[in-house]
């Protein structure tokens, strides 16, 4: 989550505030989306690259190979990866400077990943509290990663797919239009 938000958030940041390469990337040959893609796709792939490092991790201290090497384990990670590149696409094409990255990412990212059912139950919280939570997109991946690594398959929250893929292509959709209408 932090990784695929921060690094594509800090290499749209870093290109249109510091090294000014982002006006010059947006005038080469190759359509805005085809450009927003390719951020996208970093993104997830630097998500992946750290969840691969992780899951080993937790293979090689529960012994539980089959419940964290799994393909609707790794679709839930691409999907979570998804969610937060589109979001750091958004957050990198409308900060105004370094420091505002950081107030994103203390002010979004890090209550996410504590209000997002990393730590605790959502099913368990106040009725009051659960439309919070169940906003975030944390709490979906959460909920998927949690069943998959614990629970036998037919106890997959399988709603938890379609809403982390609705906030993924809505995410992108909204960073694609964005990355199309940029004008620094």
């Amino acid at each position: 989550m932090v990784i695929s938000f921060g690094g594509t958030t800090f290499s749209i940041c870093g290109e249109r505030l510091f090294s000014k390469t982002f006006e010059e990337m947006l005038l080469y040959p190759i359509h805005p989306l085809a450009l927003h893609l390719g951020k996208m796709l970093a993104g997830i792939v630097r998500g992946l690259m750290t969840a691969s490092a992780v899951i080993l991790v937790a293979v090689i201290f529960t012994g539980k190979v089959w419940s964290f090497i799994n393909p609707l384990f790794f679709l839930l990670v691409i999907l979570n990866s998804a969610v937060f590149a589109g979001l750091g696409v958004i957050v990198g094409l409308n900060v105004k400077s370094l420091e505002s990255v950081g107030l994103f990412n203390n002010f979004l990212i890090v209550p996410m990943s504590f209000l997002g059912g990393t730590f605790f139950d959502p099913t368990t919280l106040p009725v009051a509290l659960k439309p919070i939570v169940y906003a975030l997109p944390l709490t979906y991946t959460t909920i998927g990663l949690r069943a998959i690594a614990y629970k036998p398959l037919a106890e997959f929250p399988w709603y938890s797919i379609p809403i982390l893929l609705v906030f993924a292509i809505v995410l992108s959709f909204w960073g694609a239009y964005q990355f199309s209408h940029q004008q620094d």
